[in-house]
């Protein structure tokens, strides 16, 4: 009936009658396509179809051969050049086979839930800070909706916070094996307060388990600056819930109020102290697979940044775009300051840029060209490209 052939890098392909087989001639007839057959006819759809699968085949092979390869640590220069070669989404999948893959997802979940512990008090202070002022009697109803609401906000916050805090205990006790248990426990053990950290956990299976934390909000001020916190009685607080004996001895020390904006301001100084000591000894032990899978990553990560680079700088110099015009996006005041000392259009002066915008040395030998030439530097010599 007809044939499609496809040519430069992928595979040849035909799609034939069923019922006649091509002949010799037809097997090797030069490229041509049938204009009797439409993009969206049975037949364009049928080896659309083939094509998908068999470049799906295509890329499962490549990225098994590499995952096989990953297995021996550290990963040689020709697997990671074939691990380079894989989209995006095939070298992530390819990782995740790599013997340092789980170390540094564990580590990583350390440090993602460490910001979100901090993001979560920052929102906490801010939702306090929203309850409403004292007013006049004319307006308690608005104020007594307001403060429903930021009610509402200053639990779902809460709740954030003290889970938090929980899943990074939690999360870091995965990463006892790289520094030594016995060093883990004795650094946790001066680091907190047992009674707060008791008193803070405590909280957390209150809320989670049992009910919300109703407060009583105070504005306080100290040398002419006023603060809002959140507050909860020391009696509402045994009435809701159950404390052990180590948070309640804690709670004894506090009075008749147990303020929880100071209680997790001084209980977060205590997390970013010993995570700051737990994060520095773990890296200084990393285990070689770990090492070999954060070496690997970030040869993806150039290698991809280069392709994608090269490919925005060859659509903008379609564009006819300047360049010049686009750096006070990129640069600071100080460095474009400096820019103007430099020869316009020398490469002295787009090295500078280079250099100030590409924090993760992603720009090699050949990406450099292609910027210099983007930046129409007159000494590329155009050819050599």
């Amino acid at each position: 009936m007809f044939l499609i052939r496809y040519c430069s890098n992928l595979p040849k392909v035909w799609l034939i009658c069923r019922d006649k087989p091509p002949t010799r001639s037809q097997q090797f007839a030069a490229p041509r396509y049938d204009h009797r057959m439409g993009w969206t006819s049975p037949e364009a759809r049928e080896l659309f179809r083939w094509f998908v699968k068999h470049e799906a085949e295509r890329r499962n092979r490549n990225r098994e051969k590499v995952i096989e390869a990953l297995h021996q640590v550290p990963v040689s220069q020709k697997t990671l050049k074939a691990l380079e070669a894989l989209s995006s989404e095939d070298a992530d999948r390819a990782l995740r086979k790599h013997p340092g893959y789980v170390g540094h997802r564990k580590i990583e979940s350390v440090r993602t839930m460490l910001e979100l512990f901090r993001r979560a008090l920052t929102d906490l202070d801010q939702a306090i800070a929203e309850f409403p002022d004292l007013g006049g009697p004319d307006k308690r109803i608005v104020r007594e909706q307001l403060e429903q609401a930021v009610s509402v906000k200053v639990n779902k916050e809460l709740f954030a916070a003290l889970g938090g805090a929980k899943t990074l205990l939690d999360y870091s006790r995965r990463l006892k094996e790289l520094i030594g248990t016995d060093l883990f426990e004795s650094r946790l053990k001066l680091a907190f307060e047992p009674g707060e950290h008791a008193l803070i956990m405590g909280l957390r299976n209150l809320l989670l388990h049992e009910v919300h934390l109703r407060a009583n909000w105070q504005v306080r001020w100290h040398a002419g600056t006023k603060t809002k916190h959140f507050v909860i009685q020391r009696e509402d607080l045994l009435a809701d819930g159950k404390l052990n004996n180590v948070a309640l001895q804690y709670l004894d020390r506090l009075g008749t109020a147990c303020d929880i904006t100071v209680l997790l301001r001084g209980y977060a100084e205590k997390v970013d102290q010993f995570y700051m000591w737990l994060l520095a000894e773990v890296e200084a032990h990393l285990p070689l697979e770990v090492e070999d899978y954060k070496a690997c990553r970030k040869a993806i990560r150039r290698q991809h940044g280069r392709l994608s680079y090269e490919i925005i700088i060859g659509l903008w110099t379609q564009a006819g775009a300047d360049p010049y015009q686009h750096l006070p996006k990129h640069l600071a005041s100080e460095q474009l300051e400096h820019l103007k000392t430099l020869p316009h259009r020398s490469p002295q002066q787009v090295d500078y840029i280079i250099a100030c915008i590409d924090k993760e040395g992603i720009c090699d030998d050949h990406l450099r060209r292609v910027v210099h030439k983007f930046f129409k530097v007159s000494s590329v010599d155009d050819a050599s490209d």
